[in-house]
């Protein structure tokens, strides 16, 4: 099997999803763990997550007297993390609500319910095992998504590495096949953005943020019970 190369290109097409779909997955799938120099944006986020159960940012005050303060905040993180059904991904998250990539937030799913990306590289040195376990933990999570995935070697300039069908809860490796994309590098867009775009690390209104975490509570709160 091909070697995936570094930083392979990720290819993604699918049929889109729901709006309410769109934004179980686009929380379930973020690391909601924002490291961003858009420090108010990144406040907001958390003051949103706050809302729906996420412990409050750690107070390293704490640590006096106390030296499993710590412990016990990643503890209690991991707890909410886990009731909101939110999937440790590595490789294949999305990063739609915020970003300091060039390129601002991106993801194989848009907030429009969009499935499909061209124009980012995953990385650092995935294995096919891996991406793999991941694209199965997606489809599992989301049995409603249909798509094909593909890595692209070097950054998109050398061969189809892999391709994957995702769809009715699996995922696997299928053999390969051309391109189901082409790759896309928006490099004015990128520079026009970091120049004149004060925001440009926002990937979502206030409004529909707080609507995707409210849901994907409710959801997630009625299958614990």
């Amino acid at each position: 099997m091909t070697d995936l190369t570094k930083w392979p290109r990720l290819l993604v097409t699918g049929e889109p999803v729901t709006r309410e779909q769109a934004n179980e997955i686009l929380i379930r799938t973020d690391g909601l763990d924002p490291c961003i120099n858009d420090q108010a944006w990144e406040r907001t986020i958390k003051a949103l997550a706050a809302e729906f159960g996420r412990p409050p940012a750690f107070d390293y005050g704490r640590l006096n007297g106390n030296p499993d303060a710590w412990r016990e905040h990643y503890a209690a993180d991991e707890a909410w993390r886990a009731s909101m059904g939110i999937l440790d991904l590595h490789y294949l998250g999305n990063a739609r609500i915020a970003s300091s990539w060039l390129g601002g937030p991106h993801g194989w799913c848009d907030w429009d319910g969009r499935i499909g990306c061209s124009n980012y590289n995953i990385g650092k040195w995935p294995t096919t095992e891996e991406v793999t376990e991941e694209w199965q933990a997606i489809a599992a999570a989301f049995p409603y998504l249909t798509l094909h995935a593909q890595l692209v070697t070097d950054e998109g300039e050398g061969e189809v590495a892999a391709t994957w069908a995702v769809q009715g809860g699996k995922a696997a490796l299928v053999e390969p096949i051309e391109r189901i994309a082409e790759v896309h590098d928006d490099v004015a867009g990128m520079a026009f953005g970091l120049m004149f775009n004060a925001h440009r690390e926002r990937g979502v209104s206030v409004a529909r943020l707080r609507e995707a975490l409210a849901q994907v509570a409710s959801h997630q709160s009625g299958e614990a019970s």
